[in-house]
């Protein structure tokens, strides 16, 4: 069910605290972590990854990426192969940049999505857009699976693509997919939702009928944490959310 407009336009109140200035604050609590990528906490090391999967709004990325940065900080950037701004021009420019940051990029996988509307051959797609992605210079071994609309309308989830991470999930009761890939096979050493963990935080759950912020995270020495971070949630200011979901729901309106 889509979120009847009056609410969405309450985000900017609710949501006042997803600034990058908010973000910086709650990075500078980070300082005697060890914070790593994740594909070096799948391989063990560093006690704290800091994961974004970038749905929408790249240059919201790039922004949190170099708050990181300037404090040190490398972090996991998963970008999605089905989001507007995989089409333009500046993708692997951008891309490039958030390496140079030095973050991680990720292939944020929205295969069965792909598969189930459009009957794709996903190891052909893949590995296209994987070479693409190469090609241009990004480094590319960690996935993790995109949660579309589509994967709760239809019951699937796009884990279930992958042989050895296609476990059931609760709630995705659709694990029968046209095809079955092997992630070895393209060169994908981790999934990002198999990386062992004692604690996992993400701003896309909910609290008392407001977004989870990692602000509100207790943060608990010796425990391996992932962060999750959304970039399209963030903006600069209160007032620059407002004015960008205001333009978001004209938009809309005009279809």
């Amino acid at each position: 069910m889509k979120e009847p407009l009056s609410s969405r336009l309450l985000f900017p109140w609710v949501e006042r605290r997803f600034t990058y200035g908010e973000y910086g604050r709650f990075l500078d609590r980070l300082g005697d972590r060890r914070v790593v990528p994740m594909r070096e906490f799948a391989r063990g090391a560093g006690d704290l990854a800091l994961r974004h999967d970038v749905d929408s709004r790249l240059a919201s990325a790039l922004e949190l990426a170099r708050l990181e940065h300037d404090r040190g900080f490398s972090a996991t950037y998963f970008v999605l192969h089905t989001a507007p701004y995989w089409r333009e021009p500046t993708l692997l420019p951008q891309l490039r940049r958030l390496q140079e940051l030095g973050h991680e990029v990720g292939f944020h996988n929205d295969l069965v999505t792909l598969q189930r509307l459009e009957n794709l051959d996903a190891a052909a797609y893949l590995r296209d857009q994987l070479q693409r992605l190469r090609s241009g210079g990004i480094e590319i071994v960690g996935a993790a699976a995109h949660g579309s609309p589509w994967c709760h309308r239809l019951g699937f989830h796009n884990n279930y693509v992958f042989a050895g991470w296609d476990e059931p999930v609760p709630g995705f009761p659709a694990t029968e997919v046209p095809q079955k890939l092997d992630p070895a096979d393209f060169g994908l050493e981790y999934e990002a939702y198999h990386v062992p963990r004692d604690v996992y935080f993400s701003d896309s759950t909910f609290m008392d009928g407001r977004r989870a912020h990692p602000a509100d995270l207790r943060l608990e020495p010796g425990k391996r944490t992932i962060v999750l971070v959304h970039p399209c949630h963030w903006d600069s200011s209160p007032r620059a959310k407002a004015a960008r979901l205001v333009r978001k729901a004209a938009g809309k309106l005009r279809r």
